[in-house]
């Protein structure tokens, strides 16, 4: 199973990455930083996109939305569920993201075993 993470807090990757590797021992875990490289990287990639994106929310230069919009631009829809990650706790948010048809949930940080597990199910 291949994860993009997508988040610029590093301590936030960290966590993420390692509870996703706690959890499953098949797992190719690839760290962005910054959600444009990774929109990058997905549509220069097509043949070997991941099986789950996590994808923070507000970040500097293309925040969650953005990347969220550049999937739906480029018709980059199928093959992933992207999972929102973020700390916001705002309605607003959680509605919005459900108008996304690539996205698959909406958590809220930090994460936990339990949570995990369910993504990777």
């Amino acid at each position: 199973m291949r994860v993009f993470i997508i988040d610029d807090n590093q301590i936030d990757l960290l966590i993420s990455r390692k509870l996703l590797q706690k959890n499953s021992t098949d797992i190719d875990v690839q760290e962005y930083s910054q959600a444009q490289k990774a929109l990058q990287d997905i549509q220069a990639n097509q043949d070997d996109k991941p099986d789950i994106i996590l994808l923070d929310l507000n970040m500097p230069t293309m925040d969650g939305w953005g990347f969220l919009d550049g999937l739906k631009d480029a018709h980059i829809q199928s093959g992933f569920k992207v999972y929102v990650l973020t700390s916001s706790l705002d309605d607003r948010d959680r509605t919005r993201a459900q108008n996304y048809q690539v996205v698959e949930g909406y958590l809220t940080k930090p994460l936990n075993d339990t949570v995990i597990q369910g993504i990777l199910q």
